[in-house]
């Protein structure tokens, strides 16, 4: 078992410089939520003692998954190998860690909350572990080898629950798995890829997958949610597989680099045809997100042309988001009423939070 066996006390993470990184899709799952509370009105002037809205973190990166707050971060600058990573449960309060876990070197993915647990996956010099988690506690409760050979640097696998299967990318497949026993159900070729991503419904009745090749040609694709079987493409060109932003009222958001510049779009996905109308442009970093039945359009330069909540059936613009810094704050994830973003200082990167505007949420 690669991942840690037992939760850390609760305690502030150290101080450590950080690099910005990007919070993934999380989809609604079945079972009891994990624990919550009252979301603040914003981070504190002065943070609470212990809270993580402030500190300096290492690469960090927040996600909303089924009512909780969870961020990951790394222990250590990785130096020729991956580094060392933490995961942690945010109290939304005060911004305390309610239950933490420290893993052996590998990437860590962004959680999902999913068929009552928390779900990441573990890439490292062995390969890639999917791991089945209390989301409480933390502990691991069961894992998968999902492949056996290290997928890359950076490299981030994706998870997503549809069908009621747990459904992994490892780049060139997709494996389907059962979630009350974590094994495998199903492999699925995804020929000639090099990088791939899978997202899903809320409701787990459409499943979407994106795909590429070494030079960037591929699909976005909507395939059967319980079979995994192709149901409809189309072909996109860029730097790697479209990241998926999230799939609702059947609509999916795709972010694509194309190298120098990025845009996101709107696909229907009962053909998966682009609407070229609702085409955002931006750079490289240009994301696009539903969380909590908003869509919100972000890049990290751009101001407020380019950092907006929107309806996600159409793309309308609703409101600019309310961050200190447009040119300079990086959205990580949103729920509760509140944003969640990191920001650079002169010893590092840090967290803040803010309230959602009332306008970003008429559409709901």
């Amino acid at each position: 078992m690669l991942g840690a066996g037992c939760a850390a006390q609760p305690a502030a993470p150290p101080a450590r410089s950080t690099a910005p990184a990007s919070s993934g899709t999380a989809s609604s799952g079945t079972g009891p939520a994990p624990p919550t509370s009252a979301a603040p009105a914003v981070a504190p002037a002065t943070p609470v003692p212990g809270s993580v809205f402030g500190q300096v973190f290492l690469d960090p990166d927040l996600t909303v998954s089924g009512g909780g707050l969870y961020l990951t971060w790394e222990l250590s600058r990785p130096t020729g190998s991956p580094p060392r990573m933490a995961l942690a449960r945010v109290n939304t309060a005060d911004g305390r860690i309610a239950a933490s876990n420290e893993f052996s070197p590998g990437f860590v993915s962004v959680p999902l909350y999913a068929a009552g647990s928390l779900w990441v996956t573990d890439s490292s010099s062995l390969g890639e572990l999917l791991l089945r988690l209390d989301p409480r506690t933390l502990m691991v409760t069961g894992e998968l080898q999902v492949a056996d050979r290290f997928p890359g640097s950076g490299a981030d696998g994706h998870i997503a629950y549809a069908g009621g299967s747990i459904w992994v990318d490892g780049a060139d497949r997709l494996l389907q798995v059962a979630p009350q026993t974590v094994t495998q159900e199903r492999v699925i070729p995804l020929p000639r890829a090099a990088s791939s991503d899978v997202a899903a419904s809320s409701d787990g009745g459409t499943l979407i997958v994106t795909e590429a090749d070494g030079g960037g040609r591929g699909t976005v694709q909507r395939r059967d949610p319980a079979t995994g079987a192709l149901l409809a493409s189309h072909a996109v060109l860029g730097v790697h597989a479209p990241r998926i932003g999230g799939v609702t009222g059947g609509v999916a958001w795709i972010a694509e680099p194309t190298g120098m510049m990025g845009y996101v779009e709107r696909f229907q996905t009962a053909a998966m045809t682009p609407d070229t109308a609702t085409m955002v442009q931006g750079t490289n970093g240009i994301r696009a997100d539903i969380w909590d039945g908003v869509l919100w359009v972000s890049n990290q330069v751009g101001g407020a042309t380019v950092n907006y909540c929107a309806a996600p059936g159409t793309g309308r613009r609703l409101a600019p988001l309310p961050l200190p810094d447009m040119n300079r704050d990086t959205l990580q994830a949103a729920g509760g009423g509140d944003l969640y973003y990191s920001y650079g200082t002169a010893d590092g990167y840090r967290i803040g939070a803010a309230r959602i505007p009332a306008a970003c949420l008429a559409d709901r």
